[in-house]
């Protein structure tokens, strides 16, 4: 009996297609080609979205389900050596090790933003494939392939804006370490560490310091002249810091033996009343200073004043341009201080000028607690004409610490480009590129020492006749006490209040345009010893 049945389409591997759905009585549907492992049930609508999302989540689990066997098994496999690979470095605690080592060396960030790419590339074309392979089995109505096309672009962007970014953040922070870090250090004013590489970089140093100055160069001015200058000395064990402030008319300050400014001041700078402290800089970059023939003249001279003035050696230096101070404080989202005296935004140091504490600008009012944008935290760092050079200097110290305080690394990675932009334009640093791990890890440790700060002002200095050999006692005391307190810190002694920091505030508010008449809000018991930042912020 010859044989009547119907011949039937077959798969390569040679087993009948089914052109009919598994349940009894459904109608006939022609499915075409299929892998040889994919499913033959529920190949509609809400499958192809399902796989397609799942795909996309966890790459190669979609092309498993369209039959796609070898190629959805590679996939799950990076994926599976990628999150153990994370996994480990997350349990041995190296994690945020290895990424602090990616993103401040320039080599790698490029590596980075390369692969960071490559992943992105290979991830959007898996969701694409995936929902092209899940498609072909499945009968679709216009309108849900209309929908199905737009989850799928919905899914390459989510993946590929967070790549765009990841990869941008990358290439600013390169561009940020070429521009504010030196490949190879100035000696005259800086010191490289000998071996970055050891476990511990700073384990052959005990103490590190750094001269912080704020500048107000400009348009309107002729070179530099320090308008804030700031010894942090730091314990590189316990994090400690002790901030010795500077006076910007400090006069008679002797240079070490053996520099430039010895030779040519054996008894200190001393010209008359212009040759103060912050004029330093202007005279070593003349011709015949001693110290015009050196890469950079004023910053080599203003460092071997500062020796010489407090008896340390400046490691290395940060300085930044006050006018772009504002954008770093807008870009962290403001700064909280307390506001111990109303203060004037403008006005003239001349006492004979007509805007002579006058607040051409407003006031920036007393106030616990207060948020203050860029500007504003400018002027409450800056403003001296209604106030002394105590006070000044109390809220620049008050500044760093908020910075210290309230600067985490959340808000650093969601104002990175922000943050990079002012650092480009305003800092400049002596820190070689090579040592910068070891200086990110010496700032973790500072953030959970204590911070303690002693101001020469004319309490502690008589900054025209200032006994240099006292100065340096000073300082020897105050690094001594760091030395002795834990990070935790010690009592300290409370700040003596008056009526301007009162919980109820001042007992009458100054007119604007008149002479505010503050005293001393948080002056220390003994201005002869360092104070916790916290007991006189």
């Amino acid at each position: 009996m010859s044989d009547l049945r119907q011949p039937t389409a077959r798969h390569d591997s040679g087993s009948p297609a089914r052109s009919h759905t598994d349940a009894p009585g459904a109608p006939v549907v022609s499915t075409g080609r299929r892998g040889s492992h994919a499913t033959r049930r529920g190949q509609g609508f809400s499958w192809v979205i399902g796989w397609t999302l799942l795909g996309s989540l966890l790459p190669g689990a979609g092309l498993l389900a369209a039959g796609r066997r070898r190629a959805g098994g590679f996939l799950l496999g990076l994926v599976g050596a990628g999150v153990l690979a994370v996994g480990r470095l997350a349990l041995d605690g190296s994690l945020a090790e290895r990424l602090q080592a990616l993103v401040i060396q320039p080599e790698r960030l490029v590596t980075v933003t390369v692969a960071i790419g490559a992943v992105a590339v290979l991830w959007v074309l898996s969701i694409v494939v995936t929902h092209a392979q899940l498609r072909r089995y499945a009968e679709l109505g216009t309108g849900q392939r209309l929908f199905s096309t737009l989850v799928v672009l919905a899914l390459v962007v989510a993946v590929a804006m967070p790549a765009y970014q990841a990869g941008r953040y990358a290439l600013i922070g390169r561009d940020l370490v070429d521009t504010v870090f030196q490949e190879n250090v100035d000696a005259e004013t800086s010191t490289a560490l000998a071996s970055s590489e050891k476990a511990d970089p700073w384990a052959g140093v005990s103490r590190v310091n750094v001269l912080l100055i704020g500048s107000d160069a400009g348009e309107d001015r002729i070179g530099i002249r320090p308008d804030t200058m700031i010894v942090a000395s730091v314990d590189t064990t316990t994090g400690n810091t002790v901030l010795f402030s500077l006076p910007r008319n400090l006069e008679n300050v002797p240079f070490p033996s053996g520099t430039p400014g010895r030779n040519k001041w054996p008894d200190g700078f001393n010209c008359g009343d212009e040759c103060l402290l912050n004029a330093i800089w202007t005279w070593a970059e003349q011709e015949g200073s001693g110290y015009d023939k050196f890469r950079n003249p004023g910053l080599a001279a203003t460092e071997d004043a500062i020796e010489g003035a407090i008896g340390l050696k400046i490691d290395t230096y940060a300085m930044l341009n006050l006018k772009g101070f504002a954008e770093f404080v807008n870009a962290i989202g403001g700064l909280t201080v307390n506001v111990r005296e109303r203060l004037p935004i403008g006005g003239d140091s001349n006492p004979l000028s007509p805007i002579y504490h006058v607040a051409t600008g407003g006031w920036i009012e007393i106030g616990e607690n207060q948020h203050l944008d860029g500007y504003h935290a400018l002027w409450f760092a800056r403003s001296r004409w209604a106030s002394d050079d105590y006070h000044r200097m109390q809220r620049q110290r008050c500044v760093i610490a908020a910075f210290v305080d309230q600067v985490d690394p959340v808000t650093v990675a969601l104002q990175f480009p922000a943050l990079a932009k002012a650092a480009k334009r305003n800092i400049t640093t002596g820190i070689p590129i090579g040592d910068l791990d070891a200086w990110v890890e010496l700032s973790k440790r500072v953030q959970g020492g204590k911070v303690t700060s002693l101001p020469f002002t004319r309490e502690v200095v008589d900054v025209a006749r200032p006994d240099f050999d006292k100065v340096h006692e000073l300082v020897e005391r105050a690094l001594a006490a760091s030395e002795r307190t834990t990070p935790a810190g010690e009592a300290t002694a409370s700040p003596r209040p008056d009526a301007s920091s009162s919980p109820n505030g001042p007992k009458s508010t100054p007119k604007a345009g008149s002479t505010p008449k503050t005293e001393p809000s948080a002056k220390p018991a003994n201005p002869n010893k360092a104070q916790d930042v916290n007991a006189v912020c």
